[in-house]
């Protein structure tokens, strides 16, 4: 099979894992070519907001309402470069494999390539609709690999030789994703699988292999006001030491899931999060803590970051951008706070992360 994509890349490259919100959606809309161009995204599609005492069927056909508007939105924020699709946060079986086959199909007719990424231990229904959406479109498909795929090397290797046999697809026409979730920095969790993942087999011949973890914490609890907080990039930095030598088979190439934590969790989209900044240095995040509802502490934070030297300048990203207005505004409104203008939870989100990804991009492109 010809996969139809010429360009793959290697590990000078990244992959943000990304859920399809609007804060997301606009963090790579407004991302600059030069910086795009060492990124392939993937993106998780999670369920509408909902009301705990909703039904099932209600919240399924609220998404399913959406579906014909995805592959449009995809095309107009990323335009007609690949990008990964991933329906694994869906509720249903059902509702996964409709999705990957509706939004891979009509992608593939706007021109664009869209991914669509399964489990080892998915459903075969799911499997099945994914194979045929892959052959269809010449997308291939991505295999995310998770930690438990990895307590019995031979028995994933025999798992690997089934799905390419009933596919009808070859390790060419295949990407591969090692999927970590969550690390810390004294673990030993990353080394301990990148490890492993090197005796998949036949390594050398997937099309593109990739190491995914995270480690930016669930909340900022234990980050304090008015203080300092720096969070060490514990992927970041255990990505470039195993990379940079000579020992690996084939070098991964890097993925995180930017400045959130890597675990999503339904419930909360009820919780109302602190007003804080989140702010990606070389190999720590500068969290600026606020408090919850308090959205001029957004200003007065952001005046802080853009008179660091650490800060980056307006004129590296659109997020930089974001900060450096925001902070300039800081003076006005505290003379006058009816005029507004702080900000919004969603917005800061968005300036963060597109920030982030802007970075990840220059250090990935630059690395010696």
């Amino acid at each position: 099979m010809e996969n139809g994509i010429n360009n793959m890349f290697n590990s000078r490259h990244y992959v943000p894992i990304l859920k399809w919100k609007r804060a997301e959606q606009g963090a790579l809309k407004e991302l600059e070519e030069k910086h795009k161009k060492y990124i392939t995204p993937l993106i998780q599609f999670v369920m509408p907001k909902y009301q705990p005492q909703d039904k099932l069927e209600s919240v399924v056909a609220k998404f399913e309402k959406q579906l014909p508007e995805i592959p449009g939105r995809i095309v107009e924020i990323w335009g007609k470069a690949p990008i990964f699709i991933d329906s694994s946060l869906l509720f249903t079986t059902q509702l996964k494999a409709k999705s990957l086959n509706t939004i891979s199909r009509d992608g593939h007719r706007f021109g664009a390539v869209l991914i669509p990424i399964i489990h080892i231990n998915d459903e075969l229904h799911l499997k099945k609709s994914v194979w045929s959406v892959a052959r269809k479109t010449k997308s291939g498909l991505c295999v995310r690999l998770i930690c438990s795929d990895f307590s019995d090397m031979p028995r994933l290797g025999d798992k690997i030789a089934e799905l390419l046999s009933s596919s009808g697809l070859a390790e060419r026409d295949i990407d591969l994703l090692i999927d970590i979730k969550e690390i810390e920095e004294t673990d030993g969790k990353f080394a301990k699988y990148i490890k492993l993942s090197q005796d998949i087999p036949n390594l050398l011949k997937w099309r593109t292999v990739t190491f995914a973890s995270g480690s930016f914490p669930e909340d900022l609890s234990r980050c304090k006001l008015d203080e300092e907080n720096l969070i060490p990039r514990v992927g970041w930095k255990n990505w470039k030491e195993q990379v940079s030598g000579n020992a690996l088979k084939r070098k991964p190439t890097f993925a995180d899931y930017t400045i959130q934590y890597p675990i999503y969790k339904e419930s909360l989209q009820f919780y109302h999060p602190t007003t804080s900044i989140k702010y990606t240095l070389e190999n720590e995040w500068w969290a600026l803590k606020g408090r919850k509802h308090k959205f001029d502490i957004y200003l007065a934070n952001a005046n802080l970051l853009a008179k660091d030297t650490r800060f980056y300048g307006s004129n590296f990203s659109s997020g930089d951008k974001y900060i450096s207005d925001k902070a300039r505004h800081f003076n006005v409104y505290i003379k006058n706070k009816s005029i507004g203008g702080t900000g919004s939870t969603e917005t800061w989100l968005r300036a963060g992360i597109n920030h982030h990804l802007a970075l990840v991009a220059h250090q990935v492109a630059t690395l010696t």
